[in-house]
């Protein structure tokens, strides 16, 4: 790599004569806080069909608008992900633990594939460790030999990702079935959208760019989805973050029917243009669907 870097006075230099209207130190007060190669993660989205032009008349503000609508979409991702994780740690380790006993989620033969189960469980030790703060982690070593505390203990340390592993990696289909009926969708589905989920709740916990970014992995079609989901699922792209924002807020409405995070997410995405909610794969009038309204499900 050979590319110099460049002062941020020189940054500022290069945005304004691709055609950035800005003040000046306003900009320079942006790239300080934020890197030039995060804030151009942005300003991509305002680039002329050529290369590295900007397109007339845009200024500093049209750039911190997507910028701020970003972050705060990473908030509302954030409190879907509370709610998903919460549920998946209990519906696991209560299906698990009734079947199998408080031990049994460290029966390899319970799971398709030892090999991923050794993986998984050694990321489970890493939080395990002799080194851990965690109050009942310590409190349970105190008190008992066995190396790994019962699974409603362990289920608390785990990640969405590694929950998400756990579950897909179960064999027995009838438990598997147990713990996706409780949210209405297929095994399949289910072990898809966690997959999907956990890329775009990892996004949103490390600050990154999520509004327009497609995942990698493609997405499980639900083929008969429930009445809820399937307006917003008619035609929706797996790869783009509608598909995973509208089965969230379904999963969220079916555990949490309390909580107000799918009005408010509604409410947020009615404040983007509509060629930002159009990049999202977002319907035209999707605020009128009833899975974006759960007052009015009620």
């Amino acid at each position: 790599y050979q590319k110099p870097s460049l002062p941020v006075d020189k940054q500022v230099e290069r945005l304004v004569q691709r055609g950035l209207q800005a003040n000046p130190e306003e900009l320079e007060k942006a790239l300080q806080r934020m890197s030039y190669y995060r804030f151009a993660g942005y300003l991509w989205w305002f680039y002329t069909d050529e290369w590295e032009k900007i397109k007339p008349e845009t200024t500093l503000d049209n750039v911190l608008e997507l910028y701020a609508f970003d972050a705060t979409l990473r908030i509302h991702v954030m409190r879907f992900a509370h709610s998903i994780e919460v549920w998946l740690r209990a519906s696991l380790s209560n299906h698990i633990a009734n079947k199998y006993g408080a031990m049994g989620y460290l029966n390899k033969s319970i799971y398709h594939s030892a090999k991923a189960f050794e993986r998984d469980l050694g990321k489970l030790d890493e939080v395990l460790g002799s080194d851990s703060h965690e109050q009942f982690v310590v409190a349970f070593h105190e008190k008992y030999l066995d190396k790994r505390p019962p699974i409603w203990m362990a289920t608390e340390l785990m990640s969405v990702g590694l929950l998400s592993k756990w579950y897909s990696n179960l064999k027995e289909d009838s438990l598997r079935k147990a713990i996706s009926k409780e949210v209405g969708l297929q095994p399949s589905v289910l072990s898809s959208f966690l997959r999907l989920f956990t890329i775009l709740r990892n996004g949103a916990a490390h600050h990154s760019r999520i509004w327009n970014r497609n995942t990698p992995l493609k997405g499980v079609q639900v083929r008969t989805p429930p009445p809820l989901l399937k307006e917003a699922l008619d035609g929706a792209d797996p790869a783009q973050i509608h598909y995973v924002l509208a089965i969230a807020a379904y999963i969220v409405q079916t555990i949490d029917p309390t909580s107000n995070s799918v009005s408010s997410l509604r409410i947020h995405l009615s404040t983007a243009e509509e060629d930002w909610l159009a990049e999202m794969d977002f319907p035209e009038c999707f605020e009128d669907d009833l899975l974006w309204n759960p007052e009015r499900n009620q």
